[in-house]
């Protein structure tokens, strides 16, 4: 026999295993006719195996082996049955190797979402935490921010649910570095850049390296970042796209500053949120916000919001729990 042909008989014990399970509607029953219609030795070849293990789960068939059969009708049909049973062999053989491979993908799946380790870092109203992860990657969290950190054998993964981080990865090609939020995935091998989640939009800063952004579901529109480039994304159904702004602004909490580049209310309302005990919030219909271009220590903050309504047409409101920023009258 030759590989070509034993490699058909391989495909269709395994779909025959596979169609054996499936439900009537499942949809890699389309995937099995078109394999089967592609060639009529692979029709040729299901219908022998399909053929070969209704003869050897039948009943009757079953009884007939058992029953007191006469020497003379038994070996009248010995040269048929050694046929069937070469071929049987073989198919268990098959049969067997195929079971053992499907266990062992799923073992070795089950294997690699076995995580190695689980960390969770969280950081208070204007804390900025910086830590060495076991790879030796580096993740500085802003304040306010929230990122669950989990290793697995064949990814490094981040989930950053909250706020704002810097990433310094470790190069490792056998183990990806990803970091999700509600709306992108970012993976890398070996950079630095940040993400900045933020209610409205994640953005993405890459200072050098190279970094595939994505949706979060993984479908379409993927988009590669290079050195100094940078990327947003609405909400979890829209697109990356790159934006014209500097990346290096995204870096600058690390060394105590904050950098407002045609910020809307709404962004300013956020960050200065992450660094004061009484929470800011925007209030602007729509997207009629005035924007900010601004420079300022994270000490200086304080003295930013009161001086705002002296830049931009807004007023401040003091409540009880909160500060709004809202349209100058």
């Amino acid at each position: 026999m030759s590989k070509a042909d034993e490699s058909i008989k391989k495909q269709a014990a395994r779909w025959y295993m596979r169609m054996r399970e499936a439900a009537a509607d499942a949809p890699e029953r389309t995937v099995f006719e078109a394999w089967l219609l592609s060639d009529h030795r692979h029709q040729a070849a299901y219908q022998l195996i399909a053929d070969t293990m209704d003869d050897f789960t039948s009943t009757e068939r079953l009884k007939e082996l058992s029953s007191a059969l006469s020497q003379k009708a038994y070996f009248e049909q010995s040269t048929r049955r050694k046929k069937v049973s070469r071929l049987g062999s073989g198919l268990a053989v098959v049969l067997v190797c195929v079971g053992l491979g499907l266990l062992g993908h799923r073992q070795y799946q089950h294997w690699q979402a076995t995580p190695l380790s689980t960390q969770v870092q969280t950081t208070a109203v204007a804390q900025i935490v910086k830590r060495t992860l076991d790879d030796g990657s580096v993740v500085t969290a802003n304040a306010n921010s929230a990122l669950e950190i989990v290793f697995y054998r064949h990814q490094r993964l981040v989930k950053l649910s909250r706020g704002e981080a810097i990433f310094e990865v470790t190069k490792d090609a056998e183990r990806p570095f990803v970091v999700e939020t509600q709306q992108v995935k970012v993976t890398v091998l070996g950079t630095r850049f940040a993400v900045n989640q933020l209610n409205r939009k994640v953005r993405i800063s890459v200072d050098h390296g190279r970094v595939q952004v994505a949706r979060a579901d993984g479908t379409e529109n993927t988009l590669i970042l290079h050195d100094g480039e940078v990327a947003e994304i609405a909400q979890p159904t829209a697109v990356p796209a790159k934006v014209d702004r500097n990346a290096a602004d995204s870096f600058s909490f690390a060394t105590g500053h904050i950098v407002f580049d045609r910020a809307d209310m709404s962004e300013v309302a956020e960050t200065v949120s992450r660094y004061r005990k009484t929470a800011v919030s925007a209030r602007f219909p729509g997207d009629d916000s005035p924007r900010v271009n601004a420079v300022l220590k994270v000490s200086e903050l304080e003295d930013f919001i009161q001086t705002l309504p002296r830049s931009v047409p807004v007023m401040l409101e003091n409540r009880q729990d909160q500060l709004v920023i809202k349209p100058a009258r």
